[in-house]
């Protein structure tokens, strides 16, 4: 018994060394995507707005009606165009890094894409609020940013339900919509050809464990929802397979730095 005691000990102390590791590695990557964004944004995306504005000045010197001048001015917008993206794009970086809660992002998706469109949404929480693995939360938000595109943008929806109910045993994300619903063509191939939405959804729940079902048809709107299990989910406060999770997060979510003299 005192054998069993000790070992039972170093196992506890092992896994409690093994999630301090992991939670280091994850705070550096997501400081790492946050140096990203602040560089790009103060290199980068200055430098191209500033190029924008010479172009700008330089076709204003230039009669309107030349050919020069009509080609420079869509030139510029589409510059323009890719600015914006730029700029969402370094907004999305630094919000996985900074944001609070899953309910709170994703009601700031809905408003930001819904604005004017006279959308009704509504945001559900079941159970008592659990701190989240911070890759799990990337992930899960990801896969409920695209749900929430495609509902708005491409279903036409007027009205979107998410829940998210933190049970003990899994974290359960599930978005309903009554938009225009998806062809069984398309639901059955996992997605359009050429498409990354859905695909990349299923994806996504793949490299954290979760599982993935989507129920729609034309004319009925789609339900989607996202199962992550607790040990995947809530880290240390999730079930007895924690160990397995770790286990899976060190060798796969968060690789080591490979060793010198090694060929890559």
């Amino acid at each position: 018994m005192a054998t069993v005691s000790i070992l039972w000990m170093l196992y506890l102390v092992r896994l409690k060394q093994m999630e301090a590791e992991i939670r280091a590695r994850i705070e550096e990557r997501l400081g790492e995507r946050e140096r990203i964004a602040r560089e790009l944004h103060d290199t980068l995306l200055q430098g191209i707005q500033g190029l924008i504005l010479r172009f700008h000045a330089v076709a204003e010197r230039i009669p309107a009606s030349e050919p020069a001048r009509q080609m420079i001015e869509k030139a510029l917008d589409r510059a323009d165009e890719v600015l914006v993206q730029g700029r969402d794009k370094v907004k999305n970086l630094r919000l996985t890094a900074q944001m609070k809660t899953l309910r709170e992002a994703l009601t700031d998706v809905i408003k930001d894409l819904a604005v004017s469109k006279g959308v009704e949404f509504s945001v559900i929480v079941e159970g008592d609020l659990r701190k989240l693995n911070p890759l799990v939360r990337d992930e899960a938000y990801w896969i409920g940013h695209e749900a929430l595109v495609n509902a708005l943008q491409h279903a036409g929806a007027k009205r979107i339900e998410v829940e998210i109910a933190y049970d003990p045993s899994q974290l359960r994300l599930r978005f309903r919509d009554d938009g225009s619903g998806i062809d069984p063509k398309i639901l059955e191939a996992g997605g359009k050809p050429g498409h990354w939405g859905m695909r990349g959804m299923r994806e996504r729940a793949a490299k954290i464990g979760a599982h993935l079902e989507t129920w729609s048809r034309p004319g009925a709107g789609t339900e989607l929802e996202l199962r992550i299990p607790g040990s995947a989910a809530y880290g240390a406060q999730g079930n007895g397979s924690l160990w397995r999770r770790l286990r899976k997060l060190w060798h796969e979510e968060v690789p080591h730095e490979p060793h010198q003299g090694s060929n890559g």
